[in-house]
């Protein structure tokens, strides 16, 4: 498995354009909320005060949010190429489906940390200098572990779209769509209390809205505290609702909680798939070999 996991980082990090190309579009939405949709927000809550200290930290989460998913999926391209290439390697090398599956899935979730790390990076030093934003170390620990957990259930997740493809180039197709899609389903481009009902609805069905939702309630917390602290709850809850800080679902309005319980359930059911595709190979093998000795005797 390490051998699997060092070769697969390797080759990802080598290739300069493709790890340029897995965090273009986080930075894509970075340059289209400073030119294009910062003033029409801050216009849109002009009554609200200190709004610019509430809003970078919402891009943000939503930037995470979508790099936890494109860079992991990303990652994951090197298992379409070895299938497609049916690498010799691995074919005379006595390692398990299991084994391999998760040395692909390792890399995907060290590389989906990583680039997590620098867009954040890259985030919070842009912020700092442009608006004065300054989060405190408490939220800082607490976006890093958000980090390791989406990481991993983004790379789950992707785990079992990436399982689907046989080719390169069909795959290539499918991370430009998953680039230019988790942006909207992510509550980035357009609020997603601003959209119809059926639109926020289709959005509750993408597990990297919780993702989003999980790092806003981070990195918005103490600023949410002191924004709201002398007006009614509900004027917090409509704000919250609009930049999709928690979604309405049927038993209630989520929490933390909740949000982190779907977001890692997505995952644990989106591995256990593909582990089961993996195996089913090798039981239908040893079913074969069991009737075929039964028939010899």
């Amino acid at each position: 498995m390490t051998a699997i996991l060092e070769r697969n980082l390797k080759l990802f990090f080598k290739n300069r354009a493709g790890v340029f190309f897995s965090v273009l579009g986080p930075l894509i939405v970075l340059g289209l909320y400073v030119i294009f949709l910062k003033q029409n927000m801050l216009a849109a809550w002009s009554a609200v005060p200190h709004a610019q200290k509430l809003l970078d930290p919402w891009l943000i989460g939503g930037m995470l949010a979508v790099t936890a998913m494109t860079t992991t999926l990303s990652g994951l391209r090197q298992l379409v190429d070895d299938q497609e290439h049916a690498a010799v390697d691995f074919e005379i090398t006595p390692v398990s489906p299991f084994v391999r599956q998760m040395g692909y899935f390792l890399s995907a979730t060290i590389i989906g940390i990583l680039m997590q790390l620098v867009v954040f990076g890259v985030d919070m030093l842009y912020f700092g200098w442009a608006d004065n934003l300054v989060l405190t170390a408490g939220t800082i620990v607490k976006v890093v572990g958000l980090i390791f957990i989406n990481a991993i259930v983004a790379a789950c997740l992707n785990g079992l779209l990436v399982s689907l493809f046989k080719t390169r180039n069909s795959l290539s197709t499918f991370e430009t769509i998953i680039g230019t899609l988790s942006g909207f389903l992510s509550g980035i481009y357009v609020p997603i209390g601003d959209l119809p009902d059926k639109a926020q609805t289709l959005i509750k069905f993408y597990p990297g809205a919780y993702s989003a939702s999980l790092y806003r309630r981070a990195l918005m917390a103490p600023q949410l505290d002191q924004t709201f602290s002398a007006a009614p709850t509900k004027i917090q809850t409509h704000f919250e609702h609009v930049l999709g800080v928690g979604y309405n679902l049927h038993f209630g309005a989520t929490t933390f909680m909740t949000e982190m319980l779907i977001f890692i359930g997505c995952g644990l059911l989106a591995i256990l798939v593909v582990l089961v595709k993996s195996w089913l190979p090798e039981l239908r093998l040893r079913r074969v070999r069991y009737n075929n000795g039964n028939n010899t005797l």
